[in-house]
């Protein structure tokens, strides 16, 4: 929701009185949640810095005029501040106030089209080995580094996994109960109505996604991705005889649906849409509750399924946890996740969720692809959450991305000024849009001189589109050392 009606960029006192209208508006729709308050004010003041009722370089209401414009308490606006101030929308002046940041802007989407064929960049095949070196700043791929995961506890689980009968073995598809019954679980308080019987252990998300194309595609089917889109996807669909259509995603608000639709009349009808609605894999883009409902309604009306990874769902930067698609739906969504983005990268465990009739279908292709997982692995992590420290170690995750993101974005923004940087309110990526003569893979190799690593926007894209964008992993240390590699970006510049 916008915080005004009023898009129109005025000064003086028709200024004033705009901005009061936007606190306003946002006191009467902000969620009686105590705890969820000051981010909800924080994400309507940056939409309405989007909408352009607070340009570049303006002056936001201070602190006291805020508390008296919204009704809200001193804490509340406060903290909404210091998350605008986190993630590099504000900036403030010692004795002057608080500014809007010249890089507010969110980068563009690219128009939608349709390709026979997937051509990637032979970058993302050198991102992959580069990152099996050490490199002094790691952003390049989307891992979170070892200070952001729960060792200690994760090791206790294991030791206590092993003392089971049996514990080094396989564990046959569709894999451990206890584990099933675990996600099963915490999905439910997401709104899924879900068992554990209805889960399928995976060896990640990506084999996850491959089972489900393998299973409801057939040679010459159309596939709607988003754009850009996940590389890990469009590296697996090289080895598929498809088509797709590429379906732009705004960084503030999600899947274009007007684009969609507007394919979908014209006939262009896919099998399948494969999405990230919760912080979109590179941009970070939430989709709204109204576009969920709208893809869901497109989905029956036009009779294609979706699939929905989750995989960076639970690591939201505020305190509400914002439902998948598979809550509003189940014939229509393959619900899709893993423990790769929160408990370590290198389990390899996922999971899929199947609309009714496919749940048997999907089970054989996957006892064709593997004999299973790790019994070991899987009890442990099944011990992990029962006993409770999923959900600690996840409000550190949180907490620490929304920080990490935040302070990479603000010396982003001073070391490339004129760049559009996505402010995602989950996950830890960031998008970025530079000035159009900039070559991502030129920047991406001559950061690798210096030993830090980025992803070139080309990686996301079926087509070779976005050749000006970066994305930047922020889960990294928060060292004096990297931190400065940040700033040095805009210097490997062509």
């Amino acid at each position: 929701m916008a915080m005004s009606e009023n898009r129109t960029r005025v000064t003086g006192k028709g200024a004033a009185t705009v901005r009061r209208s936007a606190i306003s508006e946002a006191t009467e729709a902000v969620d009686s949640s105590e705890a969820a308050r000051p981010l909800q004010l924080a994400q309507r003041l940056m939409q309405s810095m989007d909408e352009g009722e607070y340009p570049p370089g303006s002056r936001l209401p201070s602190i006291r005029a805020s508390i008296r414009l919204s009704g809200f308490s001193q804490g509340t606006v406060v903290e909404a501040y210091r998350i605008l101030l986190d993630l590099g929308r504000i900036r403030s002046v010692p004795g002057g106030g608080y500014y809007v940041s010249e890089a507010s802007s969110v980068p563009r989407p690219a128009p939608s089209r349709i390709l026979q064929r997937i051509s990637l960049d032979p970058a993302l095949d050198r991102a992959l080995s580069l990152e099996n070196q050490n490199v002094r700043a790691p952003f390049g791929l989307a891992l979170p580094s070892e200070d952001l995961l729960p060792l200690a506890s994760l090791k206790r689980c294991i030791n206590e996994a092993l003392r089971k009968p049996g514990g080094t073995g396989y564990s046959f598809p569709p894999g451990s109960m206890e584990l099933r019954q675990e996600i099963a679980a915490r999905y439910r308080q997401t709104g899924v109505s879900l068992h554990g019987d209805e889960v399928i252990l995976t060896g990640g998300a990506t084999q996850a996604a491959y089972i489900v194309l393998k299973e409801i595609t057939r040679a010459g089917d159309l596939v709607a991705l988003e754009s850009p889109c996940y590389s890990g996807f469009l590296y697996q669909a090289r080895g598929f005889d498809l088509k797709y259509l590429e379906v732009p995603v705004q960084s503030d608000a999600g899947l274009d649906l007007d684009v969609l639709e507007a394919q979908l009349k014209k006939g262009r009808r896919p099998r399948v849409l494969i999405t990230v609605p919760n912080f979109q894999n590179p941009t970070g883009a939430l989709l709204s509750e109204e576009r969920r409902r709208g893809l869901i309604h497109l989905a029956h009306k036009y009779n294609f399924y979706i699939i929905e990874d989750d995989v960076y769902g639970g690591i939201h930067h505020g305190a509400r946890r914002f439902p998948p698609l598979a809550s509003l739906d189940r014939d229509r969504v393959f619900l899709i996740s893993s423990f790769s983005k929160t408990i370590a990268p290198s389990s390899r465990l996922g999971w899929e969720v199947a609309p009714s009739g496919f749940q048997e279908k999907l089970l054989s292709r996957l006892r064709i692809t593997t004999l299973g997982n790790s019994k070991m692995l899987e009890e442990a992590i099944a011990i992990f959450l029962r006993r409770g420290f999923y959900e600690r170690h996840l409000r550190k995750l949180r907490r620490e991305s929304r920080i990490r993101v935040g302070e990479i974005r603000r010396r982003l923004a001073l070391s490339i000024p004129e760049a559009r940087i996505s402010s995602p309110e989950g996950g830890f990526l960031l998008w970025v849009e530079l000035p159009e003569h900039v070559d991502g893979l030129e920047m991406q190799r001559r950061a690798l001189e210096k030993g830090i690593t980025l992803s070139p926007g080309s990686l996301y894209s079926p087509s070779g589109r976005y050749k000006n964008y970066i994305r930047l992993n922020c889960a990294v240390p928060m060292t004096d050392a990297i931190l400065s590699c940040a700033e040095q970006i805009g210097t490997f510049m062509p």
